[in-house]
């Protein structure tokens, strides 16, 4: 609802500023929304998507639960072995940013960190703490290394951080060795 009592879908107390009233679009859609003829998007279909979109972004991010170790470790190592060939294909030290460090691949790498890296991390911290009770004290040990690489790295994504842990190998280790691998 319009903030201006004529602006579009406008009352005539005007719209809250609150975020209950907040829906961000891209430009286009904004124009597109905010420019139809007065009824095409009504309060209650903005604030559906709005419901619907935030309750997709919710689950997306719900680990599910394992019975056992290795049910736990096949599915953090597929999501691993994407982050892995994420890394390995456009990351600081791809074959490709070697051999040409003034390549463009740096924001593709900035890219694909936020759209791959981060939510799979994201995946998997939250799969560690729902199942954490399948991991023995030592391997338990590894994947809260992991936890802090994971929220160094995003932090890390978003603003210059120093002494962001590294991927902890051993945690790869253990992951693999409770998936058999």
């Amino acid at each position: 609802i319009a903030k201006r009592p004529a602006g579009p879908r406008g009352v005539e107390t005007g719209g809250e500023d609150t975020y209950e009233n907040l829906l961000l679009l891209c430009p286009t859609h904004h124009t597109e929304v905010d420019k139809s003829p007065a009824g095409t998007f009504p309060p209650e279909v903005l604030l559906d998507w709005k419901r619907r979109h935030e309750a997709s972004v919710a689950a997306a991010f719900v680990s599910p639960s394992f019975a056992t170790p290795n049910e736990l470790a096949d599915y953090i190592l597929r999501l691993l072995i994407e982050n892995r060939t994420v890394w390995k294909t456009y990351g600081p030290e791809s074959v490709e940013a070697q051999a040409n460090p003034m390549s463009n691949l740096a924001s593709v790498w900035t890219y694909r960190k936020l759209d791959t890296i981060v939510p799979n991390n994201r995946r998997i911290v939250e799969s560690i703490r729902k199942n954490s009770r399948l991991f023995d004290v030592q391997a338990y040990e590894s994947a809260c290394a992991f936890i802090e690489h994971a929220e160094g790295f995003e932090l890390n994504c978003y603003e210059r951080t120093e002494a962001v842990p590294r991927f902890p190998q051993q945690f790869e280790a253990m992951v693999k060795g409770y998936a058999g691998v």
